[in-house]
């Protein structure tokens, strides 16, 4: 789905009702001390805001205006400090700097070629908690959808601390999903 999918969904108030963060983001942080986070195609936000209300430094970044006022009016409610970005993630010119943060959130959205600029953005021994849907029994992989082993592939030689294939974990989310938590090794390059 493009961004103005995305848009009228958060519009018509068929997408942005989830409150509770993923399961994932919530068992990767029990051992994590606060630091700098991004939570990229954030939605409405209920990841940054899980993250923000635990201590984390977290910038919520979406395509979506509608997403990122959401993220915004919650924050606010709770009395959150969560910087916001409205960006076309898939454009040429969006970037990330390098080595900027400690822990990296993609969830429920793949785009391949993304992988390398979050590689290369997070900090050593930092971690990547990445989420991507995988095609239905039956269902071939596509843009969307990630074939079985795909995301493991994008961090070969990190060290892998979850790796899961299979039904998700996320009440809010009904079709299987491969979850990853990276972390970037001292000595390993992006």
């Amino acid at each position: 789905m493009d961004i103005a999918g995305w848009e009228e969904r958060y519009r018509s108030g068929e997408s942005g009702k989830e409150e509770s963060p993923t399961i994932l983001l919530v068992e990767t942080i029990q051992g994590l001390a606060p630091g700098t986070a991004i939570d990229l195609a954030c939605g409405s936000g209920r990841n940054a805001l899980y993250l923000a209300e635990r201590g984390w430094n977290v910038t919520a970044v979406d395509g979506s205006d509608t997403a990122i006022r959401l993220v915004q009016q919650r924050a606010a409610a709770r009395g959150l400090h969560v910087p916001t970005q409205v960006a076309d993630l898939a454009a040429p010119e969006f970037t990330l700097l390098p080595e900027t943060f400690d822990l990296i959130l993609v969830a429920y959205y793949l785009q391949r070629d993304l992988f390398t600029k979050v590689k290369a953005s997070v900090r050593p021994r930092g971690v990547v908690v990445a989420i991507v849907h995988t095609p239905e029994p039956g269902e071939a992989w596509s843009e969307k959808r990630a074939r079985s082993g795909e995301l493991r592939e994008f961090f070969a030689g990190w060290e892998l601390l979850w790796d899961y294939e299979g039904p998700s974990r996320d009440p809010a989310h009904r079709r299987p999903v491969a979850e990853i938590v990276a972390r970037r090794r001292i000595a390993e390059p992006p």
